[in-house]
């Protein structure tokens, strides 16, 4: 891990010598300042140490400026590793001349979560507030270093803040705190996820990437300076590779205090929960050739003060202490992966254990209870012995964050209760495992259930051993409707089953068969209804309505309470009387629907058929011929389906609305005599409506001709009657070329016209009986 000390210390002297005959000694290298620049998007291996990192890291800058190193500036570091399971090595390593301020470390609650910060220890003097490290209960790992004390801290803080919150490391963010560092000119800003994402922020650049497990960084105050590697270069202990690798950095001169913080799961006599391991080092800054154990301050880790002398010197450390944060329980860490509740006498009992998230040596201790054989063990790490007077078993588990699981076989030698008692040493966390043994045989006991729809009533069975017992922990099977459920019996020694069905007679079946015995039953389940609504048929907008009544979940009336009706795909509310009834008018154009009822009080729905009947009735299709005698008609009702006269009924046709008074038989009738085509008729009345087609046939009939000059083609049109049949001796007029001609229909129900029209096309167009019908004669040479 000393392969680099020969090349850093020669680095450190050319500096340093730099320094001490030039103030501003600097060197030119490109900073951030307007739009960015995508310089860097590595995604192939990048070779470090040993192993191989896959690299996503993006590096932004802009060309166009420059940054000017002052070593004696370039104070404060911070350092980061990933390890497994997102957990997480930082340093802040505390560099600038001596101030007479030293370090706080403290836990408080953050923007809602529970953190431990580390600040500068000035607590009485606002104006130089300025934290150094956030380590949030769930992993987050914040750090900044610079000269940009109280309101641009506490804004870097908050647009952390809002990362942390968002799981989001924007670049946006991170730009905004690249304007707070630009101020000074130099400083770092560094964010990184528990599952390794990070951001980071220099003056003259911004970078994002994922870290590997096994990588660290160095983020110093400039860019120039900033470095990746694999820390097991330096040893195989993360804390002590973090505090090499930061006696290594070149980037600082004023070195004094690093803090390292290693979170990860830690283990408490409460269980197991998130935790982080805080050590403080004097960095005396002779791996990177300079001696400045002189400068460390103290340090106050949460209320107690550790003077400079207690600081030891690279590479040693001084463990501060441990905060846990008690929000983050990890989980119990005995856990019985597989048991029974009841066995048999005579066998033997197989228990198998998985111990989890122990990383230091433990002892797990099975107190196995009296009148219990011990049989044989099998642990996947460590050893163990077994007491034969105690009856207890002892399992050492070596350090390893791995799962360690055993398999206990034992076997009870009486009838009984008994219980496992598990716990480790050290530790409050207990596992208990209570099982009865007994005899083979059981009971089984169930009765029949009558309830409303939506009552707390339930499918209660019983199961006991042959002495009486129950069988907690065995499970029963219920069949019903088609279903199959499994139940298991409680400490109050029954299984239930909750009944959600619709009303009805159900029989079920329940019944046992496990290791203990086999037995069954059958039962009966009625569920009574708590909604009651009848069909209706009624006629369009006549009283008949819709009602429904209403019962509670004991069968008695539902009062005074909001139900609900579904009719048409619209929902409406109505309130019941104190008999439990409710009403919904029915004003729907007639036709046939379903309505819903809902019982919200039970859950229970129903459904009826409402037919609304048509009060517009014996209306068809018509077709006659133009101005013959034929009528449409339409029959109105009333409300009990009687003839209704004396009412107006309204027509629409063509476009035009007529209004016509029903006859003593409720017969309304519109005369047509519109001209020949199709329509469609609607006939209206009291909001009711039905429609009808009407054709008008031609009675006169004549086609287009086409002919040469005086070939002796004579126009004809034909006239029907009434019916449909010819007609003759009726006058017709004819207009052609701006010449009215008048001819009469001849036997033959033709009228005719001489064509000696010079060549071209002309229009004729025939007159009778109050119509007109235009034609077309085409004269060629």
């Amino acid at each position: 891990m000393f392969f680099k000390k020969s090349l850093f210390i020669l680095t450190i002297l050319i500096m340093v010598f730099c320094c001490f005959n030039a103030v501003d000694a600097s060197e030119n290298i490109t900073v951030y300042d307007d739009a960015p620049v995508l310089v860097e998007n590595n995604v192939a291996l990048d070779n470090i140490g040993n192993e191989q990192f896959n690299s996503d890291e993006r590096v932004y800058y802009n060309p166009g400026n420059t940054e000017i190193v002052n070593l004696s500036e370039s104070e404060c570091c911070s350092f980061i590793i990933q390890e497994k399971n997102g957990e997480t090595i930082y340093a802040f390593r505390q560099d600038g001349k001596l101030n007479g301020n030293g370090i706080q470390i403290n836990s408080q609650s953050w923007n809602g979560l529970n953190i431990l910060k580390q600040e500068i220890d000035d607590v009485d003097d606002v104006k130089e507030y300025f934290f150094h490290t956030i380590i949030t209960e769930n992993g987050w790992v914040i750090g900044q270093g610079g000269s940009q004390y109280d309101g641009d801290s506490r804004f870097i803080e908050q647009m952390a803040a809002t990362m942390v919150l968002n799981n989001d490391i924007s670049y946006n963010s991170l730009q905004q705190i690249q304007g707070a560092l630009s101020k000074y000119h130099y400083g770092h800003f560094i964010i990184k996820a528990p599952d390794g994402r990070y951001g980071i922020s220099f003056v003259e650049t911004i970078l994002t990437g994922t870290l590997q497990e096994g990588q660290y960084m160095v983020i110093p105050n400039y860019y120039s300076y900033y470095d990746k590697g694999n820390y097991r270069d330096y040893s195989s202990n993360p804390v002590d590779a973090i505090i090499l690798i930061c006696s290594y950095d070149t980037s600082g001169l004023n070195r004094r205090n690093l803090i390292t913080y290693n979170y990860k799961v830690k283990e408490t006599a409460n269980g197991v929960f998130n935790g982080v391991d805080v050590y403080a080092t004097n960095d005396n800054g002779l791996n990177a050739g300079l001696n400045t154990a002189g400068i460390v301050t103290h340090v106050i880790f949460k209320g107690q003060y550790f003077p400079p002398s207690a600081i030891p010197e690279t590479s040693g450390k001084n463990f501060l202490g441990t905060h846990i944060f008690e929000s983050q329980y990890y989980g119990n860490s005995i856990n019985l992966v597989n048991s029974q509740p009841n066995m048999l006498i005579g066998n033997e009992l197989s228990l198998k254990y998985r111990i989890n998230y122990l990383s230091s040596q433990r002892t797990v201790v099975f107190d196995l209870d009296n009148n219990v054989d011990f049989v044989r063990a099998s642990p996947s790490a460590g050893s163990y012995n077994y007491d034969t007077n105690q009856h207890k078993l002892y399992w050492q588990i070596p350090p390893s964050n791995s799962v360690k699981v055993i398999d206990l076989i034992i076997k009870p030698k009486i009838k009984g209760h008994y219980n496992v008692h598990a716990y480790i040493e050290g530790m409050n966390e207990v596992n208990d495992f209570r099982y009865y043994v007994t005899d083979y045989g059981v009971d089984l006991y169930c009765e029949d259930v009558d309830k409303y729809k939506g009552g707390d009533e339930r499918l209660v069975a019983f199961l006991y051993d042959k002495s009486g017992v129950p069988l907690v922990g065995e499970k029963v099977t219920i069949q019903v409707n088609g279903q199959t459920y499994y139940r298991e019996i409680t400490k109050d020694g029954y299984a239930s089953l909750a009944i959600n069905l619709a009303s009805e007679d159900y029989n079920v079946k329940v019944s046992y068969n496990g290791n203990i015995g086999k037995n069954q039953t059958s039962v009966k389940v009625k569920v009574r209804t708590t909604l009651f609504g009848t069909d209706i048929v009624k006629y369009y907008k006549n009283n008949t309505q819709f009602y429904a009544s209403f019962l509670d979940t004991d069968g008695g009336p539902l009062k005074n309470s909001e139900v609900k009706f579904n009719i048409n795909g619209i929902i409406y509310t109505r309130k019941t009387d104190n008999e439990g009834m409710a009403k919904l008018n029915i004003n729907l154009p007639p036709g046939k629907y379903i309505i819903t009822s809902i019982n919200a009080k039970t859950g229970e729905v129903t459904s009826n058929h409402i037919s609304v009947k048509q009060v517009l009735v014996d209306n068809h299709d018509l077709v006659k011929y133009y101005r013959n005698g034929s009528a449409y008609d339409v029959k109105v009702l009333d409300g009990q389906g009687n003839p209704l006269s004396g009412v107006y009924v309204t027509f629409n046709i063509n476009g035009v609305f007529y209004n016509r008074l029903s006859d003593e038989d409720g017969i309304a009738r519109l005369s047509i005599n519109l001209p020949p085509a199709n329509y469609i008729i609607t006939a209206s009345y009291n909001g009711a409506s039905v429609s009808n087609n009407v054709v008008v046939l031609n009675r006169l009939i004549s086609n287009d001709i086409v002919m040469r000059y005086q070939d002796g083609t004579k126009f004809k049109v034909t006239t029907l009657n009434e019916q449909g049949g010819l007609l003759k001796g009726e006058n017709i007029t004819f207009n052609i070329n701006g010449v009215f001609y008048n001819r009469t229909v001849e036997d033959s129900g033709m009228a005719k016209l001489s064509i000696n029209l010079l060549p071209g096309k002309y229009i004729i167009t025939s007159y009778w009986n109050h119509y007109a019908q235009s034609n077309t004669i085409t004269i060629l040479e």
